[in-house]
């Protein structure tokens, strides 16, 4: 080439090439056959050099032009790889996790074109990059004529590249071209609060991380700030807009600076706090939609998936919040397997014990049946997906039973203090995870118990409502299961003042429940359960 054109800071490499072919008077197919671009079939029209140069077309690019191999690479997509932005030179295509772009010049600010001879920018091409710091507004995605993306994936390859005009068909036969001038675009002015965010964004990007304190500064990498922006901003983009609005200019600049505003936070409560304010009146999808999205995100980005958990938390069915710990300081994933859920639920009985069931809801003695057993299948759900009838079978409740325990469910996510009883659920959890209890419940509860205090001396005639206060406390069942069961307020009396009077306690009771475990050869202590939070204990 006889002319050589010295490439801008921070130009794409198509642009160079574009400005060098024009600066020539060459068409595209000469500029390329001179750099050595072109070497098999197909060259012409797709550009995975835009991605990642290979070394024989770096060295022949450097030949011809005189320009650094260095140089040359920092004008290819390869250069932000760094950052997270995994390419993959398919054609045209570069990969960046959830999302897939062409690597064509699809984004432009008129202003720089009009001062910078139609010079674009690498980072145009970049879905983070949605406004012009320097003249502070938004960039411009379509064509002010045909409305389309102002750019072919590559130019025509017997014109002479101009980017200062649409290069969009203008016939269906691809001949012509629209040929609008992109220069005299009138860009739309962004706000403070855009060019604040996309000020930042550029920063990471660069290397600075100074205003993400959310992160553990010691861990804190440009790489893993620039995935969670882009994993919350794609997310905050799918929960507010429509599919066919999500990767306009506007939704894009928006769903940016929410992330970035949230990202800026102090800790995970605060930015879940941000996260439900910019979402919460403008959200275009359910709550089980999005909590699938921050589902997907904790897998891939933990920090950005759980700043998503937390501010669904109050959504949440309280089944939900307790399987991602929503309520916690750092919700996650649920990580328990099958094996270990059935391993709890052996320890678990079907009516939690009295004494958790108090600390828990922190309520008087008489907490009726339906609230124990909700309490137990809730303790199974923490940090699992495990479906909730499927839990509840595996505790011995039946299908009559389901319905009173999905209401007492329902009701405990009305109770003003719900963070607090479902943390109190997780500490029971995770006890039972890490020291589980001397007895296995789903034994207990498939054993025969038609013998139980069968030779007990009756009790001012009372031996059958003590016999089902005793089945209560051995299977973990409700004592309506019992054999000897009678569904009246008598009955119903007779069973509070034995368990008042703690009639289980008496050596011929306590005998006689042991000699029925050792008849069944059950070596177990009658009961047992985790250690009480001190505060209740003392």
């Amino acid at each position: 080439m006889p002319l050589r054109v010295a490439p801008q800071p921070g130009e794409s490499l198509t642009s160079w090439l574009c400005a060098y072919a024009q600066r020539n008077d060459v068409t595209w197919r000469e500029m390329l056959t001179a750099t050595g671009l072109h070497c098999r079939a197909g060259d012409m029209e797709y550009i995975g050099w835009a991605c990642r140069l290979h070394s024989h077309e770096i060295d022949a690019l450097s030949d011809a032009t005189g320009i650094d191999s260095g140089v040359l690479r920092a004008m290819t997509l390869d250069h932000f790889a760094a950052r997270g932005l995994r390419i993959v030179r398919r054609p045209t295509r570069t990969r960046r996790g959830a999302l897939n772009r062409i690597t064509c010049l699809k984004r432009f600010c008129p202003q720089c074109l009009r001062e910078n001879e139609a010079r674009w920018q690498l980072a145009w091409s970049l879905e983070w990059t949605f406004a012009c710091t320097r003249h502070q507004c938004l960039l411009v995605d379509t064509c002010p004529r045909c409305l389309r993306a102002p750019m072919r994936p590559a130019p025509l390859i017997d014109k002479v590249p101009d980017l200062t005009r649409c290069t969009q068909s203008a016939d269906r036969h691809g001949h012509t071209i629209c040929g609008a001038d992109l220069t005299a675009c009138t860009p739309e002015l962004a706000s403070p609060e855009l060019i604040t965010a996309q000020q930042v964004i550029n920063d990471v990007v660069a290397g600075d991380t100074a205003a993400f304190t959310v992160y553990d500064p010691v861990t804190r990498t440009p790489a893993h700030v620039v995935a969670d922006l882009r994993s919350l901003a794609d997310d905050i983009a799918q929960t507010r807009f429509r599919s066919t609005d999500i990767t306009r200019i506007a939704p894009v600049a928006d769903s940016f600076a929410a992330a970035t505003h949230v990202l800026q936070a102090p800790d995970i409560a605060t930015a879940a706090t941000r996260l439900r304010n910019h979402i919460t009146a403008s959200a275009v999808i359910g709550v089980a939609r999005r909590a699938g999205l921050a589902y997907d995100t904790s897998t891939r980005h933990a920090l950005a998936g759980a700043i998503e958990l937390a501010a669904l938390d109050t959504e949440l069915p309280v089944a939900d919040a307790l399987r991602y710990r929503t309520c916690t300081a750092v919700p996650r994933t649920p990580r328990r397997p099958a094996a270990a859920l059935a391993t709890l639920t052996r320890g678990l009985p079907t009516l939690l014990w009295p004494a958790w069931a108090t600390y828990i809801l922190d309520e008087g003695p008489e907490i009726d049946t339906a609230q124990r057993a909700a309490l137990a299948c809730l303790a199974a759900h923490v940090g699992t997906d495990t479906r909730t009838p499927t839990i509840s079978t595996m505790l011995g409740n039946t299908v009559a039973d389901f319905t009173e325990l999905l209401a007492a469910m329902r009701a405990l996510r009305r109770r003003q203090d719900r963070a607090d009883v479902l943390n109190r659920v997780i500490v029971l959890a995770d006890q039972l995870s890490a020291i589980p209890t001397a007895i296995d419940y789903h034994r207990r509860r498939r054993l025969d118990y038609t013998h139980l205090l069968a030779t007990i001396e009756n009790r001012r005639r009372d031996r059958d409502p003590l016999r089902c206060v005793a089945f209560e406390y051995l299977s973990g069942l409700p004592r309506a299961y019992a054999p000897w069961f009678r569904d009246t307020e008598r009955f119903a009396h007779m069973c509070s003042a034995i368990v008042a009077e703690q009639a289980l306690s008496e050596p011929a009771v306590t005998e006689g429940m042991g000699d029925f475990l050792r008849y069944h050869g059950i070596e177990e202590p009658i009961i047992a359960m985790p250690a009480l939070p001190q505060r209740i204990t003392s």
